[in-house]
């Protein structure tokens, strides 16, 4: 699919400043100031992310009520039940806010969801369950958002329900003890971006004041250091694809630095089976950790992954981190066979042709926990907002990923009277239609397509290769490249930098790998040669021939064979060389 190249201008100002304020290559300023971060006093908080810039939890709207109530509850020894999503980072911050609990002397219970029996989100009958259990204060995380029935189910209950969550508000809010979450209107916390276990874990530092200031804390009863807890919150933010950007990216940033000091048992197995060599980054979280952890709780239940968090026995941590691995394979099955039918389907219905612009697949027979993988390789490979719809107790539910330009949550709302309930994020968002009829998807899929047709723009159905400066091969030197470090870590909001390399001459073409899937080029421009190489590039890079001049889009990296270390360049794209 032809992409367009955008590639960022640096302001000449901010760079010229930064370059006098900091002690980092030109590489890294020019970076920098790509990416809008103009002042060093900027640039010192993004390349020096500290625990003390964390800025205060009560400024969540809801905050101060959620953690009064819970910090009551601690203290009169009130059984502490918790609630959260299926994913990681509902598991995440169900752990983190058992094992705070805990810390503090409270009595807790976790009730994790299952997706085959009660969806995703606090529904009434759970809440009924639970009060039966004799649950008096509920506590959400990562979910609740749109959970009014089930706050007037607890209502009637007698259960105090505090909401915490990260999801976009949609309609009337819950009647509940306290509703915390950051995109709610009027907040005071600076950065709407962090992850339901973000959101967890501030509720954990305000309870923590809290009992400091009622004297809870003593020798008896030492604090908890919340510090302890962050790795769980970088595993949570990362694969729940949080901007690592502000307060994400202090969270992810120290939470690393533990994971790597003094890992947990349970990650440090899943490591292992994962094969992770060297230190963990982010990118082994979204890659190799977060869809491991994932996938109980797609294709069975979140069970193993909470106890794998909180286990603290070498054993039975491989014993869980293998079972986990072994449920990761089950759902790679599923989800392959329910893709290859979902591309099939978009090939048959011929809607790419027709120029949709946007795509609902259902599948029958499709595991409903791999409906959002569906949507995300649907929407990549096509770039239009997809939506993958299975049936699944009775239902069609199914789940929405975006492309640029399009507010998933939006889109939905203009769906409203055709779904049964629906949320998420702007770019990611679960749903489930109003009738389970074959009409009613065919409804809704006109409806969405009329709402996305509203509200994308002609320009954002092109996909955009994004850049972040022009340099030359010569600027590539191993220290300058080593030098992008500084900016880690990496992922979605803060990605690893693609630069531009223009009119390089190609001296070699070659296939890669045993069965030539990969394509490797030498390049040389200015008098200096480069390797690089494109990773399954299919049959886009066909039209390289050695002696064609080029412009290349890559992400520079240090290799090292055979104790020689060189760069070597990712292409990210190839076009004929063009007029600057």
């Amino acid at each position: 699919m032809h992409r367009r190249w955008r590639i960022a201008e640096a302001d000449p100002r901010a760079r010229e400043q930064l370059s006098r304020a900091l002690a980092v290559s030109p590489l890294v300023v020019t970076v920098l100031a790509s990416r809008g971060v103009g002042t060093p006093e900027d640039a010192g908080a993004f390349l020096r992310p500290a625990l003390s810039a964390l800025p205060d939890p009560d400024g969540i709207p809801g905050m101060a009520a959620a953690a009064d109530r819970v910090a009551r509850a601690v203290r009169a020894g009130e059984t502490v039940w918790v609630y959260t999503d299926y994913d990681v980072d509902g598991v995440t911050s169900a752990a983190l806010l058992a094992e705070f609990l805990e810390a503090c002397g409270a009595a807790c219970r976790v009730h994790l969801p299952r997706r085959d029996r009660e969806g995703y989100g606090l529904g009434p009958d759970t809440v009924r369950e639970l009060a039966g259990e004799g649950a008096r204060l509920v506590v959400t995380a990562d979910c609740g958002i749109t959970a009014v029935a089930a706050a007037e189910a607890a209502r009637q209950a007698g259960i105090d329900l505090v909401i915490t969550d990260h999801h976009t508000p949609v309609g009337d809010l819950p009647r509940a003890a306290a509703v915390a979450n950051p995109k709610l209107p009027g907040s005071r916390y600076p950065d709407d971006r962090i992850a339901g276990v973000g959101v967890a874990w501030n509720l954990a530092a305000a309870v923590r004041r809290r009992l400091r200031d009622a004297g809870v804390f003593g020798p008896g009863r030492p604090e908890p250091d919340l510090r302890d807890l962050l790795d769980l919150v970088a595993v949570g933010t990362v694969a729940d694809v949080a901007p690592l950007v502000g307060v994400n990216r202090v969270f992810v940033t120290h939470g690393l630095l533990g994971l790597n000091r003094r890992p947990r048992p349970g990650l440090r197995a899943l490591g292992e089976v994962a094969r992770i060599r060297g230190p963990l980054r982010a990118g082994h979280i979204g890659f190799q950790l977060g869809p491991r952890l994932n996938a109980g709780g797609r294709m069975d239940g979140p069970e193993d992954a909470f106890a794998l968090l909180r286990c603290r026995e070498p054993g039975e941590a491989r014993r869980l981190a293998g079972a986990l691995d072994a449920v990761n394979r089950q759902r790679q099955e599923a989800e392959r066979r329910a893709v290859d039918a979902a591309l099939g389907q978009v090939d048959r219905a011929g809607w790419v042709e027709a120029d949709r612009w946007s795509l609902v697949v259902f599948g029958e027979d499709w595991h409903p926990g791999v409906v959002g993988l569906v949507a995300s390789r649907v929407a990549d490979r096509h770039h239009r907002p997809t939506v993958a719809l299975t049936r699944a107790d009775g239902q069609v539910k199914g789940s929405a990923r975006s492309i640029p330009g399009l507010d998933l949550v939006d889109a939905l709302s203009a769906c409203r009277d055709v779904l049964g309930r629906f949320g998420g994020h702007a770019a990611a968002a679960g749903l489930e239609l109003a009738a389970p009829t074959p009409e009613a998807v065919d409804g809704f899929r006109d409806r969405f397509e009329a709402a996305v047709r509203r509200r994308l723009a002609a320009s954002d159905r092109v996909p955009v290769l994004r850049a972040d400066a022009e340099v030359g091969f010569a600027d590539l030197s191993l220290d300058a490249v080593e030098s992008l470090g500084v900016l880690e870590p990496f992922g979605f909001g803060n990605p690893t930098p693609v630069l531009v390399s223009r009119a390089a001459t190609v001296r070699d073409v070659r296939p890669l790998g045993r069965d030539g899937t990969h394509r490797r080029f030498v390049l040389e421009a200015g008098g200096k040669r480069v390797d690089a190489v494109a990773w399954r590039p299919g049959s886009r890079l066909d039209w390289v021939s050695a002696g064609d001049r080029v412009d290349v889009a890559h992400t520079p990296r240090l290799h090292t064979w055979n104790g020689r270390t060189r760069v070597q360049l990712t292409v990210e794209g190839l076009r004929p060389a063009q007029s600057a």
